[in-house]
């Protein structure tokens, strides 16, 4: 994860094609023609802001040139309040959709600013915005512009609006002015999910009215989130990778990272709010397959387009001008969700590098699971007093096998989660490893998916290029049984899981009586390689033989 996280920061901070200079960025707050989307005004340059900010305040450390880069901003806020072209107050167009759209990620990104390194300047640039859409809440909240701004609108429709809940509800947590607690609340009274829409904004609305939530504890909040993420996981747009569309079906054509990104973020604060351990194993298998598979070699995320059983190669899209940086900011939340501090205990939820300090115990986890399925937790700071550490065993673990400083643990597994308790010394070293095995997962259209531990595995043209031809989609698959994976892994590629890599026979659909292999990889190898078709729902036969890895 930590390398995932320092190709994407590297990407951000100098990177190219484009590169995210300050004029660059300034570039939808003026805004000044030329790049794509300045027409969202702030939307590039508040993603940019919120990411490095929360970056800086997660992990400790700073980027030069951010303060001057929001001074710059907050100077080119309109009298009105907002940032961009004329706003229509009289009759809404889709470019006032799009200017609400990138003024509420500036909102946001500029209060990230503020937690990170509070200033008043940038404290009264967000009241007045927030003011604004005060001011033009009445019109918004109207049923004539709901229905006028449906979903064939898209990137511009009503959910330019709804997403201002995020925003809006982070105000009111440093104000206490109750209009932006209202309005948040107003506005999640009209969030719905409609058919064809951007998920995205969708899921960023949700994000904002769980913002509110965790302020205020008001359960009916909860409730409407919890029952949005029971009708996305009944519906046919949960993808087997964890992931999510960039539009709710029918216009379920590819995906997008800043959804993926929204995904997992709404998944850890249900998991957090409630302790429910379905949203944190949703959030785990989005981490480990669809983030992994959306991010690029470059550090980019975006688009990937759907097939019907997998991924095209081709149509893929590094989205610089939202996903890149929305992916960027996904990272520390992760971070700050692997370690969590409850009931006088450490838990170890998210078998991930992660780190935390408490006043009690401090702890660094390490991560090889990808090569030999272990973690390795090194106590940093031990206290006077004996502590509880509780290590989750998520589902697809058979088991758990601990060492303490070498020597076999024996603590049982209780509520999911095996329980050491000690005085701890700085220097302690906890040894987990996960007993994994490949298995399969039923989906749609008598198919089934491979999974080995946390890993959706697929089979990729790039490593299975005869596999691949006019009747892909026919072949059949040996049975999985006594398939064992072989730890072969690609000398030439960042990011393998050679842990999970398996060998299987098939079945050709075009010419059936000759027999076949292929390998299956993780899905989230495809960010060590060029853009490929993958292969991730099969048809698969019982009476063919699994093929040994050659090592």
């Amino acid at each position: 994860m930590r390398e995932r996280y320092e190709i994407t920061l590297q990407r951000v901070l100098s990177g190219a094609c484009p590169a995210y200079t300050q004029e660059f960025l300034l570039a939808d707050v003026r805004p000044t023609p030329g790049r794509r989307f300045t027409e969202y005004s702030g939307d590039l340059s508040g993603r940019y802001v919120g990411a490095l900010a929360t970056v800086a305040r997660v992990y400790h450390t700073s980027f030069p040139g951010l303060d001057s880069l929001v001074e710059r901003i907050i100077a080119l806020q309109k009298p009105d309040g907002y940032f961009g072209s004329e706003f229509h107050y009289e009759k809404l167009t889709d470019q006032d959709l799009a200017l609400l759209w990138g003024n509420g990620r500036l909102l946001v990104g500029l209060l990230e600013y503020y937690r990170y390194k509070p200033s008043q300047s940038v404290l009264a640039a967000c009241t007045r915005l927030g003011n604004f859409l005060v001011r033009i809440s009445p019109l918004m909240l109207s049923k004539d512009v709901r229905d006028e701004f449906g979903a064939a609108h898209f990137a511009s429709s009503y959910i330019c609006w709804t997403q201002q809940t995020e925003g809006l509800a982070n105000l009111y947590q440093v104000t206490h002015d109750n209009r932006y607690k209202t309005l948040t609340e107003q506005i999640a009274a009209v969030i719905e999910r409609r058919p064809g829409d951007h998920v995205h904004g969708y899921l960023t609305s949700l994000r904002g009215v769980m913002d509110l939530y965790q302020i205020t504890t008001d359960t009916r909040l909860l409730r409407q989130c919890e029952a949005a993420w029971l009708d996305v996981v009944q519906s046919p747009d949960l993808l087997i990778t964890g992931g999510v569309p960039e539009g709710w079906s029918p216009n379920k054509h590819r995906t997008e990272g800043c959804a993926e990104a929204d995904w997992l973020r709404l998944n850890l604060s249900l998991w957090k709010a409630t302790g429910d351990p379905k949203y944190l194993a949703m959030a785990e298998r989005t981490t480990f397959n669809e983030l992994a598979f959306n991010q690029f070699d470059t550090g980019d995320f975006g688009h990937r387009v759907l097939s019907d059983t997998g991924f095209q190669g081709d149509g893929a899209v590094r989205a610089w001008w939202c996903c890149t940086l929305h992916g960027l900011r996904y990272f520390p939340d992760i971070q700050t969700n692997a370690f969590h501090s409850a009931d006088g205990a450490l838990w170890y939820d998210l078998p991930i590098d992660s780190h935390i300090e408490t006043a009690s115990l401090s702890a660094s986890a390490t991560s090889s699971l990808a090569e030999n399925g272990t973690i390795r937790i090194t106590i940093t700071s031990g206290g006077e007093t004996p502590a509880s550490l509780r290590i989750r065993k998520p589902e697809w673990a058979k088991s758990l096998t601990i060492r303490l400083n070498n020597i076999v643990s024996t603590s049982p597994v209780d509520e999911g989660y095996v329980h050491i308790r000690r005085r701890w010394k700085t220097g302690d070293v906890i040894t987990v490893n996960y007993a994994m095995s490949l298995r399969t997962e039923a989906t749609r259209q008598e198919r089934v998916a491979y999974f080995y531990g946390p890993w959706l595995l697929g089979a990729s043209a790039s490593d299975n290029a005869r596999y691949f031809n006019d009747l892909t989609t026919g072949n059949k698959l040996a049975s999985a049984t006594n398939a064992a994976p072989s730890g072969v892994r690609h000398s030439n590629r960042r990011f393998t899981v050679p842990i999970a890599v398996t060998t299987l026979r098939y079945t050709p659909a075009e010419f059936p009586d000759q027999q076949e292999s292929m390998t299956l990889r993780a899905a989230a190898e495809q960010t060590g390689q060029l853009s490929t078709s993958w292969e991730f729902r099969f048809l698969t036969t019982a009476d063919l033989s699994v093929v040994p890895e050659e090592s």
